[in-house]
């Protein structure tokens, strides 16, 4: 066999195999048949025919050499018919390459010019004419982000579009076009933040891959496409489900290709960009790490003379600044300051990504001067800044940011060398990119917030005596925060600004107005179809707002607004689940289908289990996802809630509503704030404001502070030193329980007058403390006055209607080799309690038998190991034999069958200061899944004495009131052992009224 017709069959083979070996062998019998072609026409046949192997066997290895091989031969065969046969088209589409590959913008700017040139002849066939198409709208593409040239992608979407027109529905090219589009739509989004291109995107995206079969060697290219647009898509919309699918999508294509493939280094790069997104999103170490290791791999496998390999360092650099963030000791930030310089020594400023790797540098020295303080650092991110901005066309949609990024800087040199000059810098740039940004962007209002807090911040800085400039300043912060486009935490964020600023210059009504904004938003920060790591960080953004904006409310002697205000602004992560919707009864009669729809879709949310016996599907909700039913969800209560009647359906109670259902126990609110600290007792129906001038918001928190140390240090010491740092601790809870008495109880009990009975709803960092052992004379002598209770929110007062279960069962919980004492207490229980009642006591006590077992049983005790991490609140959780019971698992049950969970194990209802507002400890989670009573522990609970604590709780078997219950057995306790509070002192009860 010649040459040449071995080396179409080696080709052939190719095409069917994948094997790069064979297209290797290919190229050299083609560069023998060309040698040695010795007629014109065979020589022509066989130098197009290498010339486009070069080229392929260049797509498998991305070696520069190869490419430029080809364009020569391509170049040196140009004829009268090159452009209907297809020789120029092919040569277009290397130099397409080749221009992208080394920032030649004259060689991709010949390429379209030919590209125009074959779209434009008549003698080319229409399936030609459309290729070609569709490869000019990706070239088109490529000059947009090597010159940022927006007419060209603007041109791009069209050239795509018509490239489909003449494509039929069946044709094997389909699904390439369809993603070309696709790439220019995501494009056209990030250009112009267009929200339907960026949809239109994804749906493109998809029909791509569904376009090619999968046994297509290049499907992998429609698969990262679509994966870019659904992590553009989680970017916009925050959207989890999207992430996570571009991900998989990603996944997919790199086991799609061989290991050697010259395109597992780009999905790689994006692989390592979408995990560090989803890092971004939950906090995984692991996660990041991979996503350093992915982009390492990308780094590692591209040609450095590349601009993708310049590409991937700035990619590289994103993660290991994230990972230097996690861990500062790591040396990351260093490298990844390190990359972006090199990327930026080696690119031109006409690319893209050049402006992008300079904001990046200068985030980065801006975080490396934070942490150090190197005035070389907060120079250098200056320099980087100018840069960025200097590099953007006046146009690009990245150019307000980085106008933004330069006020952020000179805000930063501001607080260093306290030079007027720099702030007025900051104001002039945050200005600018606020007048450079359209009303409706979505990145208008945060240029609005930034603009807004320097004013406050130069009116701070010399010119207090003009409250026309403070009120420009607050009248920018509204607009931001009245905002129809923004992110709704940039909304938050403005009104708080504006009612902090109100507060300074004590406009007490200015304030609740802007708070009341704020407040009224929390809700959408933390929308239900996002998962409760994002809620629940999201809200931490804002700790504290609701008590200021009751605060404020106080000043104005407006104590139910006040209340209001905290109702609306606190609680928002575990909502109760309450099984009494009001009008669902009467929305089952009227509409019973939207009946469904709602407890179908709300079932979905909570992810309780198996599907609700006997209820039908709906037929418009197909997805299990999540973000799917929080949509859903929100169209539903839409829907409902245009019904005549049903205005109200869902909606917050008002808070005067949750007050009359208050009866001769006593609620006492306790509010802290920065701006006062204030007490509401609410007794039969009636509200009474007690101003708490004893009680300061920094002293809480130190408190606070003060008796965590002392409980981790007496916990963590040895068995030598155990007895001195119980000494510490008696004598810490001693003058914490003092201060308590003085500064809360004896104000309140001076106006609700002696009781035996109380309800505490606390805020801040009070909700650490122990209310209930509050000490007039001894530690704990409150114990002996009145029993204490605890609630989040007035609206967890309220009881849902309880399941019912027959027989009464009581689930036991044990089985830990360590707890010794746990055991005895379980083995002992199970003997007292069983002779009334059905106990289970599952053996050995799984993740999956507990969550089976807990929502058909009325009692619970579990008495395991408890764990809460103050850096984690979510991670709260019970360690079972297999694995651990965490907060969101719980949170997700439906217990409105169980009357009591008594949680014999550590910290289980120990907040987190920095989540104070959403409690998200395991007494929070088995009352929000609708657990009537809780027993629950502030701090860890010593072995021996929480089994003697339980069994003092059940004397009588299964208490009628286990508020009552749970004071008896802490005051026999104390009673023996008065100076052990470690012992006695941690027992709270979590519950509903009466």
């Amino acid at each position: 066999m010649d040459p040449y017709a071995s080396a179409l069959t080696h080709w052939d083979e190719f095409d069917r195999t994948g094997d790069t070996g064979r297209l290797v062998l290919a190229v050299d019998l083609l560069r023998v048949a060309y040698k040695t072609a010795e007629v014109p026409e065979d020589r022509y046949r066989c130098g197009n025919d290498l010339g486009l192997a070069l080229s392929r066997l260049y797509d498998q290895t991305y070696d520069l050499d190869l490419l430029r091989e080809s364009i020569d031969l391509l170049r040196g065969g140009l004829g009268v018919e090159s452009t209907s046969d297809g020789r120029a088209y092919n040569l277009a589409l290397d130099l397409q390459k080749h221009g992208m590959m080394t920032d030649d913008l004259p060689a991709l700017d010949e390429s379209i010019a030919l590209m125009r040139e074959v779209s434009d002849c008549a003698a080319v066939a229409e399936d030609m004419r459309a290729r070609v198409l569709s490869a000019l709208s990706t070239a088109l593409q490529d000059r947009y982000e090597l010159a940022s040239d927006a007419e060209a992608l603007a041109e791009s979407v069209v050239k795509a579009r018509a490239s489909l027109v003449i494509t039929p529905e069946d044709h094997p090219r389909r699904g390439p076009h369809l993603a070309h589009l696709g790439l220019a739509l995501r494009m056209t989004y990030e250009s112009t933040g267009d929200p339907e291109a960026l949809e239109e995107a994804v749906e493109v995206g998809r029909a791509a891959v569904r376009a090619i079969d999968d046994d297509v060697p290049s499907k992998d290219i429609e698969m990262g496409t679509l994966s870019l647009a659904l992590r553009v898509k989680y970017e916009a919309y925050g959207d989890p489900a999207a992430l996570d699918e571009s991900i998989l999508w990603l996944r997919r294509a790199i086991a799609f290709l061989p290991e050697d493939h010259g395109r597992q280094a780009p999905h790689h790069s994006n692989l390592s960009l979408a995990l560090w997104t989803r890092y971004e999103r939950t906090g995984d170490l692991a996660v990041l790490n991979e996503a350093v290791d992915a982009a390492r791999t990308a780094v590692a496998r591209t040609d450095p003379g590349t601009s993708d390999h310049r590409l991937y360092r700035n990619n590289l650099g994103l993660a290991l600044w994230s990972l230097h963030e996690r861990d500062p000791l790591s040396g990351a930030l260093d490298e990844a300051i390190d990359h972006f310089r090199a990327v930026l020594a080696t690119t031109g400023e006409s690319r893209t990504f050049f402006h992008q790797t300079a904001a990046n540098l200068a985030v980065a020295l801006r975080a490396r001067y934070l942490r150090r303080g190197s005035a070389t650092d907060l120079r250098d991110a200056i320099s980087a800044g100018e840069l960025a901005d200097r590099a953007a066309a006046e146009t690009h949609v990245d150019r307000q940011r980085y106008l933004s990024l330069l006020g952020t800087l000179h805000q930063d040199s501001h607080h260093r060398h306290s030079v007027p000059a720099d702030l007025e810098k900051a104001v002039s740039h945050f200005r600018d990119a606020v007048a450079a940004t359209p009303a409706d962007h979505p990145d208008h209002a945060l240029f609005q917030l930034n603009l807004g807090t320097a004013l406050v911040e130069r009116w701070r800085a010399g010119h207090r005596a003009d409250g026309s400039r403070l009120s420009a300043a607050r009248d920018i912060l509204h607009e931001a925060a009245g905002s129809p486009t923004a992110p709704p935490r940039i909304r938050v964020a403005a009104a708080r600004t504006a009612g902090d600023a109100a507060a300074e210059v004590r406009d007490w009504p200015g304030a609740v107005r802007s708070y009341e904004t704020g407040v009224a938003q929390l809700p959408q920060v933390a929308p239900g179809h996002l998962d409760l790591a994002d809620r629940g960080r999201e809200l931490g953004r804002f700790l504290g707002l609701a008590s200021d904006a009751a605060a404020a409310a106080f000043h104005c002697g407006d104590p139910g607004g006040a209340l209001q205000l905290l109702e609306d602004g606190r609680g928002l992560l575990l909502g109760t689940v309450l099984d009494d919707v009001p009008l669902l009864a009467e929305l089952r009669r009227r509409e019973p289908e939207l009946a469904d729809a709602f407890v179908w879709t709300r079932h979905r949310l909570d992810r309780a289990g198996p599907d609700p016996v006997g209820m039908p599907r709906p037929q418009d909700l197909e997805s299990d996802d999540r973000h799917t039913a929080g949509a859903e969800w929100d169209r539903l209560i839409e829907r409902i809630r245009a019904i005549p009647g049903f205005g109200e359906f869902l909606r917050q109670e008002p808070v005067a509503e949750l007050i009359d259902d208050v009866d001769d126990t006593p609620v006492i609110v306790l509010n802290t704030s920065r701006l006062r600290c204030d007490a509401v007792v609410l007794r039969s129906g009636a509200a009474v404001h007690v101003p708490l001038p004893l009680l300061e918001h920094d002293t809480v928190r130190a408190r606070a502070g003060d008796l965590r140390r002392a409980i981790d240090a007496a916990t963590d010491s040895s068995e030598a030193g155990r007895t001195a740092a119980e000494r510490r601790f008696g004598e810490t809870f001693d003058a914490v329980c003092r201060w308590l008495f003085l500064a809360v109880v004896e104000p309140v009990l001076a106006v609700c007058g002696p009781v035996d009975r109380v309800h505490w709803l606390p805020t801040g960092a009070l909700t650490a403390l122990p209310l209930h052992a509050a000490a007039e004379r001894e530690p704990g002598d409150f114990l002996e006055r009145a029993v204490s209770s605890y609630t989040a929110t007035l609206r967890g007062l309220r009881a849902p209607v309880p399941a019912r279960t027959s027989p009464e069962s009581v689930l036991i919980v044990s089985g830990e080799q360590d707890l010794r004492a746990a055991e005895r207490e379980a083995d002992v229980l199970e003997h007292l309690l069983g002779a009334d009642h059905q106990v289970l006591r599952p053996g050995p006590a799984t993740v999956r038998t507990v969550l089976d077992a807990l929502p058909a049983c009325s009692t619970a005790h579990i008495a395991l190991h408890g764990y809460s991490d103050p850096d984690n609140p979510l991670s709260g959780c019970l360690e079972l034999t297999d694995g651990d019971l965490d907060v969101p698992a719980i949170s997700r049950l439906r217990l409105t069958a169980m009357r009591l969970a008594y949680l014999s194990a550590c910290d289980t209802a120990a907040p987190d200061d920095g989540w104070a507002d959403e409690p998200v400890h395991l007494a929070a989670a088995f009352r929000a899944a609708g657990c009537r009573h809780v027993i629950a522990t502030l701090w860890p609970a010593e072995d021996d004495s929480a089994a003697e604590v339980a069994l003092d709780f059940y004397a009588d078997g299964l208490p009628e009131d286990p508020a009552v219950a749970i004071n008896r057995a802490q005051r026999r306790r104390r009673a023996a052992a008065p100076a052990s509070p470690l012992s006695w002192g941690p027992y709270e009860h979590w519950g509903v009224l009466g």
